[in-house]
């Protein structure tokens, strides 16, 4: 939240207003300052309805981004931004958007009808390896049970069964994203649930690993035998996701002519997993017919990157540039190849030759009897040969709009889909100095949205390659760190390391210690967790600890005491939650927070502002006359008579009654809104009107009515705001 309560609100950066990039620093400051609004939103990952980033790219074959999923696959966006609705929610209600993903092209295994059976007696235990396309066929199952349109739930691991309750009746159906190890279900708790879904007349599907002594401990103890998830064959997939695809039969058989005769039989090989068919489905219909398009499809498809990494990595270890290139390429792919080669060269710096396989030997006079390769040179390698190095290459020149302006990038991606993944789990694993200079590298990127998204993404999927007691050693450290960039890495680190099943819990009891740490720093590391993947996927949890670090912000704090930066990441985080579609759970909270003691009103007044301009939701509720539009009205009476939030608030609402030209329902909801604080008249609301009537604002909405207030309250009629 702000520091400067009684200021004019930061506005986001509109069409006219391109905000500078931040400069790189040529020495990384020891304290770097805060981030406004706009580029904390960004540095967290963007407007959460904000749409993907636009490509041009003319007869271009664009690989952007990491394939993963069942038969549900998705690619994402090459900087790893994903919406709320586009997110696998991890905990609480599941988009339709997600169960729609689901369903789209399924193709259902032989167990799927005994399942689906299983599950209509309330419980279903469903276990697989990654990748089998556990979530995508729990959806189905869900769906098929509960009846299309049904209200699901996801819970997460760390969910406690046996204090769990059904909270929201209109709940058809509940996904557990699995067991937590450290507290097995025991019959007693197995029953619980079984009656609490009875009486709910819900249903629940609880995804298991494919860890061979838990399947036996649940069915030695439990007396059950969970449903194995074995994909359909990948011919099965391969037919049922084309025919969604694409509709029609002679298309379809146009778009496989492009292929050699027996190389789709050879390409469907019985090892791949529906992810995999899936981007193979893709690749055929993007290339529309066009063999040349289509290229090496072997070559290009994911299934064979675990195999080939051991390889590609020995052939490079004599050969530092090309390794340096190779891991930042694996952090990076997708951006541009210019910040690529640059991540590379401070990679290369920063070893300090650990990346070299022979040093340089000295005989007892001091000459050199091995040359050593400049690390000056600026023509070391060409850019050519490094990418042919790695198997990567540079996509052709595309046009990007996902900021306030457009650019131009020529991006750098791995020719094998997958291979950034595979080679950084490899090195992690099978080189244990690497991972040190790995992490001291990733914590000093410059500030940049663009670095600190895949740095963070690739702390956090470090955490499982890792594993231990100590798994998160290296976030923490991050997390204390007094660099702003730092500390935004961390923040998407824990949303990745909380995707794992066992460690969702040590996340959640770190974020939930650090809310109540002295430190301001570990503070705001919460603050922006719970404005990215973590807080998105679980909008309970983050806005609890949302709750707990507004509490413990003191206004009367100075501002050089880091509070101030804790109320802006709470702000910003709030604000994500809200966009990202939680609009109705973040203003029953915001509610509860204005009733509740040691919490500022004004700060949650001015916080309630910066959501105003979020306003469609609020919209439609005070258009709709509702009595959730009345509680509406009331909070924004308040945040009117409220000194600090009064500047947010009133210029918010006069953007309203200017669209509300255009605009029915919005026309309605200004109209509906003043006639409520018409009847109050007290201060903020007088100023509101005044500001309105001194402008020339014909065919505003709500302009007659406040003029006809001030009337009033000039015949005398309103003595409040006098």
């Amino acid at each position: 939240m702000t520091s400067n309560a009684g200021g004019a609100p930061a506005e986001l950066p509109g069409p006219a207003q391109i905000t500078p990039e931040a400069p790189y620093e040529d020495d990384l400051p020891h304290v770097e300052p805060e981030l406004d609004v706009s580029e904390l939103i960004d540095a967290i990952g963007g407007t959460a309805g904000a749409r993907g980033p636009f490509v041009y790219a003319p007869y271009g074959n664009v690989n952007a981004g990491s394939v993963h999923g069942g038969q549900g696959v998705r690619n994402e966006p090459p900087d790893g931004r994903r919406t709320q609705r586009a997110a696998r929610v991890r905990e609480g209600p599941i988009p339709q958007e997600e169960v729609d993903a689901a369903v789209f092209g399924f193709a259902k295994p032989e167990w799927f009808a005994t399942a689906l059976a299983e599950l209509n007696h309330g419980l279903l235990f469903l276990a697989g390896r990654p990748g089998s396309g556990r979530r995508t066929a729990a959806l189905n199952l869900l769906r098929g049970c509960c009846g299309e349109g049904a209200l699901l739930r996801a819970l997460d691991s760390a969910t406690e069964l046996d204090r769990w309750r059904p909270t929201d009746t209109s709940v058809r159906g509940y996904l557990v994203d699995g067991l937590f190890p450290s507290r097995p279900l025991g019959p007693g708790v197995l029953g619980h649930v079984r009656s609490l879904l009875e009486e709910a007349r819900a249903c629940m599907v609880i995804i298991l690993p494919d860890d061979a002594a838990l399947l036996r401990r649940i069915e030695q103890e439990l007396h059950i035998s969970p449903t194995t998830c074995e994909p359909p064959p990948p011919s099965a997939v391969f037919g049922s996701r084309f025919e969604a695809v694409v509709e029609n039969q002679r298309e379809r058989e146009r778009l496989l002519a492009a292929l050699d005769r027996d190389q789709l039989g050879e390409l469907l090989v019985p090892e791949l997993v529906p992810a995999e068919v899936v981007e193979l489905v893709t690749a055929i219909v993007s290339a529309d017919g066009d063999a040349k398009a289509l290229g090496d499809l072997r070559g290009r498809l994911s299934y064979r990157a675990e195999q080939e990494v051991p390889e590609l990595v020995g052939k490079l270890r004599n050969d530092p540039d090309a390794l340096s290139f190779l891991l930042a390429a694996c952090v990076y792919e997708g951006l541009d190849h210019r910040i690529v080669r640059e991540e590379a060269d401070r990679l290369l710096e920063l070893s300090e030759g650990r990346l070299t396989a022979v040093l340089t030997a000295k005989d007892p006079q001091g000459a050199e009897k091995t040359e050593r390769p400049n690390p000056d040179f600026v023509f070391r390698r060409p850019l050519t040969e490094l990418l042919h190095a790695i198997r990567a290459s540079r996509r052709p020149r595309e046009i990007r709009t996902d900021g306030a302006y457009a650019y131009s990038v020529e991006p750098l991606t791995f020719v094998r889909h997958r291979q950034a993944e595979a080679v950084l789990r490899h090195v992690w694993r099978e080189y244990g100095q690497l991972s040190e200079l790995l992490v001291r590298w990733l914590r000093e990127v410059k500030r940049d949205s663009q670095l600190t998204l895949p740095a963070g993404r690739v702390m956090g999927m470090a955490t499982s390659w890792g594993g231990g007691r100590r798994a998160l050693r290296h976030v923490q450290a991050l997390a204390e760190s007094e660099r702003t960039t730092s500390r935004l890495i961390a923040a998407h680190a824990l949303g990745i390391a909380a995707e794992d099943p066992v460690l969702v819990a040590e996340v959640r009891y770190r974020l939930q210690r650090w809310s109540l740490a002295a430190s301001p720093l570990l503070r705001t590391t919460v603050a922006y967790a719970c404005g990215a993947e973590f807080g998105l996927s679980r909008p309970d949890a983050a806005l609890q600890l949302l709750h707990t670090l507004i509490r413990g912000v003191r206004s009367t704090d100075t501002e050089d005491d880091g509070q101030a930066g804790v109320r802006l990441a709470v702000r910003v985080a709030v604000l994500r939650l809200f966009e990202a579609g939680n609009e109705e759970n973040v203003f029953a909270r915001l509610l509860e927070w204005l009733g509740a003691d040691q919490v500022d009103d004004q700060e949650l007044l001015v916080l309630f502002g910066q959501l105003l301009q979020s306003s469609q939701w609020f919209q439609r509720r005070l258009a709709e006359a509702s009595s959730e539009g009345l509680l509406i009205a009331d909070v924004i009476h308040r945040a009117l008579n409220a000194a600090g939030s009064f500047d947010v608030t009133c210029s918010s609402l006069l953007r309203w009654a200017d669209s509300g030209r255009w605009d029915e329902m919005l026309f309605r909801a200004v109209e509906n809104l003043f006639s409520v604080l018409a009847r109050s008249m007290e201060l903020g609301e007088f100023r509101l009107f005044v500001e309105m009537d001194q402008r020339d604002t014909a065919g505003w909405a709500g302009r007659d009515i406040a003029r006809a207030a001030l009337d009033r309250w000039r015949g005398g009629e309103h003595g409040e705001a006098a």
